[in-house]
């Protein structure tokens, strides 16, 4: 048994905080294409920082509701709010938080402004889509 699952009721006292994760992703040419809003609870445990769906209640934060996201703050960045998350160990492996994401603390205005801006962008795209599917066959 992975140390990580040993210490699955000590997830529950952790220092959990409310973040939101923000990233934009682009394309080649650099461009903006895409903006993603996530609520989820972060925190600081021995193995690295552990992750915790939005709609988990403190008290079902333990294994497997809970996981590793890939982020060793002493390899990567502190887990210090606000933060741009940076990937600095191996590249084959994987993180479940994107390289670039912004790790900003809870904001609900924050959220409510960035999901308005998230819906809006992905209504865009869509039109866009829509009008070259007429032109292009």
């Amino acid at each position: 048994m992975n140390k990580f699952a040993m210490h699955g009721q000590s997830l529950v006292s952790l220092d959990w905080q409310p973040v939101l994760l923000v990233s934009v992703s682009q394309q080649s040419l650099g461009q903006t294409c895409c903006l993603y809003v996530n609520r989820v609870y972060l925190a600081l445990h021995p193995d690295g920082v552990v992750c915790a769906a939005w709609d988990v209640p403190p008290t079902e934060r333990v294994f497997p509701r809970v996981h590793l996201v890939g982020w060793k703050p002493l390899r990567d960045v502190p887990f210090d709010l606000p933060v741009r998350f940076e990937r600095k160990g191996d590249p084959h492996v994987s993180s479940t938080i994107p390289e670039g994401t912004w790790v900003l603390p809870y904001d609900p205005n924050m959220y409510s402004q960035l999901e308005q801006a998230q819906t809006a962008l992905q209504q865009t795209l869509n039109h866009v889509r829509s009008i070259l599917s007429n032109v292009v066959r």
